[in-house]
């Protein structure tokens, strides 16, 4: 389309000019306004001045290339106005850009050139009007476009041509849909009669691309053929947000780009039950108070700069207390976490404490307890060096109080072997006046900066927790942070040593098993491992590899499967139900060797290989010494590994790695299909080693009260055609474990991939899901090279039911139900079950009943047991999904299926029972096979 010339004028005696006038003048001004030669802007080639379109590619002198301000400000009839003076004329199409024009971009002409005036105006008409030159027109009606700008009908079907009225024109261009602000994409579009973006009609009817036959809307396969209703026939919907009608193969607006769930209006009313509508994803906010579309992408960071960051962040927080303390005169009293027994016990009720590290257990009681600063304290050693923060943390300044939180002091243990680590800890490194005190702990994946006071629990001005020898104050105030971070020193009773690796660290964990399951039913913390064959020769290399990554390595003694008594463990030295720390593994003269510390101070092994043990004399003294060169020591022991497959349950390790990049990814988990999604993307730029762990908010603090889901990852390759599926293949995924958080790890090709976090005993129907708190989630991202995380609103209903396909298919067990009817099922270490049935016959639908009424302690996302299915040809359906509901108790599995083949005139009136609602249709949905 050329551009309309608009011509400026101040007089008011002038003279109508035809159009064939008009042309020529202008191209004579233009030829003697352009004696230059000219360089062609498509070839480069360089013109003569007197040609207006260049001698090779035949592209025009000057571009009239329209712009999306020419569609809406376009005016359809021109006036020319002559002047007494000079003629200009603007070559601009609207108001805005006519007056940005500079004076070299405007052609004069002689004052007796243009002497034209429309008839009817006056001399207050200084306005500029618009001229089309060698206009031309296409017709909406038969797309003929070579109709002249002067005609006002089409020249081929005489339709008159439409053209918005005046009063609808805008002078003025319209602001940019697209605004980028800190990495955010914001769009917004503000709807126009004249949009270049069409709305398709609505579909009363659909041909089918097999045997042409119309079939009613209704229908979603060929009445005549039985050939599936194709994707582009099904209902418009019309975005809640800009109000445009878009086409059903879009999931996202095609012009402000907001999902199809956040405000799908469909045209039709009956959606044909293969494609169920999303209408029950609909939102309850109007579009006018819906936010825009907001696109999250991030880089990776380094781990360490992160921590330098919030430390500093953190320091100025510190400096602003310190500085208010000062100027009143008072020590800092943190009335968050206060001096009173509810901050001692987790239970109320109880006004005591065991003391679990004495022999036999005593208890202490509350009333008994004090609180007082370092310089009141009294320690055992009667040192009288001065008290400090850090004195080159060791080992074995740790000393456990009476609490029986082994599992966190195993841990601290570990890190205390590289004295740094501590020091990323606790940021106050020197001792404050005032008593202010920070400490750096990651709390169900996300770091966290508790501010505390240096007021200790003491009996007798002794402290009764944890302490450090040689007058340090990090061990206490660690464990003092860690008592406010769950709301008691009573909440840190029992735990594993991973738990306190990834407080500590914020790092990758992984829980290495050390034995199998020995019956059908164990308890919930091991169900990952249940049915795995243990292999001591892979453990011992994958321990050896770990140890020279410099990993840090902790044990569990005596917990988990085993069901050995406590005076078995007594007996040789250890204690049952213990966390030990891993300081180093050697293999020695063909002997594999672990040493052990027990953060207790004593109880050491006193089997082979320990101190005193006669296997010594069988290696040579060389190694003997190298070995044994640390000397004796209170609570560090060396063992054979055979032995600690023996009596210990699991090795955890945690992958601290500096140099690596992290991303934390905040979320909620849905409460059924009603519940807003979130989608993450994850860019590789080159292959890549990459750790994933999902939390969910822990039970620890909440006295046992808390319910646990049933968490696990999916990686999937990103698809080509989300509109056809959700996702491409299965890449790598964790296991499905009722726990605070899971992790996998996957060396990643360049390309992108989708993470799914999934978790489904939470699946129920709920009156008012604005009413429901969704339970959250926290996905971390560790990598050795950088990578970028997108972060976006889910425009895909089906993610979550198409990546259970996937992953049941790949990884599940494959039953032949009868020849093209195959079930897939994960059941074995999967914290429940999820069932898949596959329809791959041609013309007939599976009519499938599934009975699993007699499992025990498991809930269904279809809220029964028993369920009755069609799945139609070519399609795969998640017919079950049974998760472990209650984590103390084991659970039960039984499944029965009843199966046949049907024709399409046999189907019945309903194709589920129960019926698929809105909350399960994004799971439970038939989806056709890809």
């Amino acid at each position: 389309m050329s551009r309309p010339t608009a011509i400026a004028t101040g007089e008011e005696k002038t003279n109508t000019l035809s159009t064939d006038e008009i042309n020529g003048r202008i191209g004579q001004t233009i030829i003697a306004t352009s004696a230059a030669e000219w360089s062609c802007k498509r070839c480069t080639l360089i013109n003569q001045p007197t040609v207006s379109s260049c001698s090779v590619c035949r592209a025009p002198r000057h571009s009239r290339l329209p712009t999306l301000s020419d569609v809406d400000t376009c005016v359809e009839n021109s006036s020319v106005i002559g002047t007494t003076d000079k003629q200009i004329i603007d070559l601009t199409l609207s108001e805005d850009n006519k007056n940005a024009t500079s004076e070299s971009d405007k052609i004069e002409l002689p004052s007796k050139s243009l002497n034209t005036k429309p008839t009817g105006s006056t001399s207050s008409d200084n306005s500029a009007h618009l001229i089309n030159v060698d206009e031309e027109w296409k017709c909406k009606h038969c797309s003929f476009s070579c109709n002249p700008d002067w005609e006002k009908s089409c020249q081929i079907c005489k339709k008159p041509k439409t053209s918005p009225p005046n009063s609808q024109r805008s002078s003025i261009s319209p602001p940019s849909p697209i605004a980028i602000v800190n990495g955010n994409v914001s769009y917004t579009h503000r709807p126009n009669d004249q949009s270049p973006i069409q709305h398709p009609p609505s579909q009363s009817t659909w041909n089918c691309s097999k045997c042409t036959f119309t079939n009613t809307a209704d229908k979603s396969v060929c009445s005549m053929c039985l050939n599936p209703r194709p994707l582009s026939d099904l209902t418009t919907w019309t975005c809640g947000y800009c109000t445009v009608i878009n086409n059903p193969v879009h999931n996202n607006c095609t012009v402000c780009c907001m999902p199809r769930h956040l405000g799908d209006k469909s045209q039709v009313a009956n959606v044909p039950p293969s494609s169920p509508s999303n209408n029950h994803l609909k939102q309850a906010s109007s579009p006018a108070d819906r936010a825009p579309f907001e696109l999250l992408r991030q880089e990776s960071s380094l781990v360490e700069d992160i921590r330098i960051v919030e430390e500093k962040e953190a320091s100025e927080l510190r400096q602003r207390i310190i500085q208010h303390c000062k100027s009143t005169g008072d020590t800092f009293v943190d009335d968050s976490f206060p001096l009173a027994p509810k901050s001692l016990i987790l239970d109320p009720k109880k006004q005591y404490l065991v003391q679990e590290t004495q022999s036999p257990n005593t208890k202490l009681s509350v009333s008994d307890i004090q609180w007082v600063r370092p310089q009141n304290i009294v320690v055992p050693d009667g040192l009288r060096i001065p008290w400090v923060v850090y004195r080159t943390p060791m080992p074995e300044d740790i000393s456990q109080g009476i609490l029986g939180n082994c599992w966190f002091f195993s841990a601290l243990a570990v890190l205390a072997e590289r004295s740094h680590l501590v020091e990323h800890i606790v940021i106050s490194k020197e001792m404050c006046n005032e008593g202010v005190y920070q400490v750096r702990l990651c709390k169900d994946g996300l770091w966290k900066t508790i501010l505390i006071d240096d007021y200790l629990p003491c009996k007798s001005k002794n402290l009764i927790f944890a302490q450090a020898r040689r007058r340090q104050l990090w061990v206490p105030f660690i464990e003092k942070a860690m008592a406010k971070l769950y709301g008691s020193y009573g909440a840190l009773e029992a735990g594993k040593c991973i738990e306190g690796l990834a407080t500590l660290t914020g790092a990758p964990c992984e829980s290495i098993p050390l034995h199998g399951a020995p019956c059908k039913s164990i308890p919930l913390q091991d169900e990952g491992t249940r049915g795995e064959e243990i292999c001591p020769d892979l453990i011992w290399a994958k321990l050896l590899s770990c140890n020279d990554l410099k990993f840090l390595m902790g044990a569990s003694c005596g917990g988990g499967n085993m069901n050995a008594k406590e005076e078995d463990f007594a007996q040789v030295g250890l204690r049952s139900k213990h966390s030990y720390s891993i300081l180093d593994m050697q293999d020695l003269e063909g002997n594999k060797l672990v040493r052990l510390r027990n953060p207790w101070g004593r109880y050491s092994w006193k089997g082979a290989w320990s101190d005193g043990s006669p296997k010594w004399k069988d290696v040579s003294e060389a190694s003997r010494n190298k070995l044994l060169s640390f000397g004796e020591e209170h609570g560090v022991f060396w063992m054979e590994f055979s032995d600690l497959m023996r009596y210990f349950d699991s090795i955890d390790v945690c992958k601290i790695r500096p140099d690596w990049e992290e991303r934390r990814i905040q979320g909620a988990f849905p409460i059924n299909g009603t519940s807003p999604l979130k989608l993450i993307k994850l860019s590789i730029f080159q292959t890549t080693e990459v750790e994933l762990g999902l939390f969910q908010e822990g039970s620890r603090g909440t006295n046992g009260n808390k319910f646990l889901l049933d968490l696990c990852i999916e990686v999937l390759k990103e698809t080509q055609n989300s509109q056809l599926v959700s996702v491409g293949k299965l890449v790598v995924h964790s296991s499905r474990q009722l726990r605070g958080f899971v992790g996998c790890h996957h060396m990643f090709s360049p390309g992108e991939y989708i993470l799914v976090p999934l978790a489904f005993n939470q699946w129920r129907k709920v009156p008012d899901l604005s009413k429901v708190s969704h339970p959250s989630y926290v996905l971390t991202v560790h990598s050795s090279k950088k990578l970028m995380v997108t972060e976006n609103i889910c425009d895909r209903p089906y993610l979550l039911c198409d990546a259970l396909i996937q992953l049941v298919v790949t990884k599940g067990i494959r039953e032949e139900l009868r020849p093209g009817v195959t079930a897939y099922s994960l059941m074995k270490g999967w914290a429940g079950c999820i069932f898949v049935v596959e329809n791959c016959l041609e013309s007939k639908f599976i009519h499938l009943t599934t009975d699993c009424t007699n499992s025990m302690n498991i809930v269904s996302t279809r809220e029964t047991l028993t369920t009755m299915d069609i799945i139609p040809p070519f399609h795969r359906q998640v017919i079950l999904i049974l998760s472990h509901l209650e984590r103390t108790l084991p659970y039960h599995l039984s499944r029965k299926l009843i199966h046949r083949p049907i024709s399409s005139h046999e189907l019945p009136q309903r194709r589920n029972d129960p019926e698929l609602s809105p909350e399960s249709a994004s799971l439970h949905i038939a989806r056709p096979y890809v």
